[in-house]
């Protein structure tokens, strides 16, 4: 697990003691998320991409970030609401696992006891917000087993698209503009590039700017992707491509069965 991938975990599970103090960002089915809570998660979410909230300086653009983190905190908080309906339970092990995890992502005892104190938690409450998130993780991966693309679906798709499997030969070169004797020996640019190798300057040839040397970077060489090859690229491209319509559609479905409240967006 990415070390920022732990830290935005700290800040989404905050207990309830500490992120439910203050005014509500949102609520799902009663349960509310703090404005503290999304601020925290706000900028681990911006540091996640890159960026910090004061480098932000669009309204517009502020506005939709936040929103995008309070929506992630949201289906978060459904996932987990819908993983009570189910009955999911994680065992020990598996928890301890997580943690110990985190624990090494974060460095030694005392970092980690310090991240943990500044997000809110102890160690045995955060052991219990561990099972929380894994739990909210399974039920999104078993709400998301789609079934993949079928055969014909794969042919067809291959059939289309086939012809931009291949790759032509390609020359990477840079031109240098030189003046030479008018009596030098002309030659294409397109033969000069293709006959050097990578590293060579070619002999000076013409074009209608003027006389170039050519130096040689980098060469291609043409691809040809077999059959066997190419249906195998397109049936992991388009597993890929239902495994992220079925979370859409998943989320979608949540948040359109239960009940939310978004205060902060008004």
């Amino acid at each position: 697990m990415k070390l920022n991938t732990v830290l935005i975990l700290l800040t989404m599970w905050v207990p309830a003691t500490f992120g439910g103090n203050g005014p509500t960002a949102a609520r799902v089915n009663g349960e509310e998320i703090s404005e503290w809570r999304l601020e925290r998660y706000f900028a681990e979410f911006l540091e996640d991409q890159g960026r910090a909230v004061a480098s932000i300086r669009n309204p517009k653009a502020y506005k939709q970030l936040r929103q995008a983190a309070l929506d992630a905190l949201i289906d978060r908080e459904l996932l987990w609401q819908e993983a009570v309906k189910r009955g999911v339970v994680i065992s020990d092990t598996m928890v301890q696992s997580q943690v110990e995890q985190t624990r090494q992502a974060i460095g030694d005892a005392d970092k980690f006891a310090r991240r943990l104190e500044d997000a809110g938690f102890d160690e045995a409450g955060y052991i219990e917000y561990t099972r929380r998130e894994i739990a909210a993780r399974q039920v999104f991966a078993d709400l998301t087993k789609a079934a993949g693309p079928d055969e014909k679906q794969i042919r067809d798709f291959y059939e289309a698209h086939r012809a931009q499997m291949s790759r032509p030969e390609e020359v990477q070169a840079r031109h240098l503009l030189i003046k030479v004797a008018q009596d030098a020996d002309p030659s294409t640019v397109e033969a000069a590039r293709f006959a050097l190798a990578p590293g060579a300057v070619s002999e000076p040839v013409r074009t209608a700017v003027g006389w170039h040397l050519i130096h040689v970077q980098n060469r291609l060489e043409a691809t040809d992707v077999s059959e066997e090859q190419g249906l195998e690229m397109v049936r992991v491209y388009l597993a890929r491509q239902h495994q992220a319509q079925a979370r859409r559609d998943v989320l979608a479905q949540l948040r359109s069965s239960n009940r939310i409240e978004r205060i902060d967006d008004e």
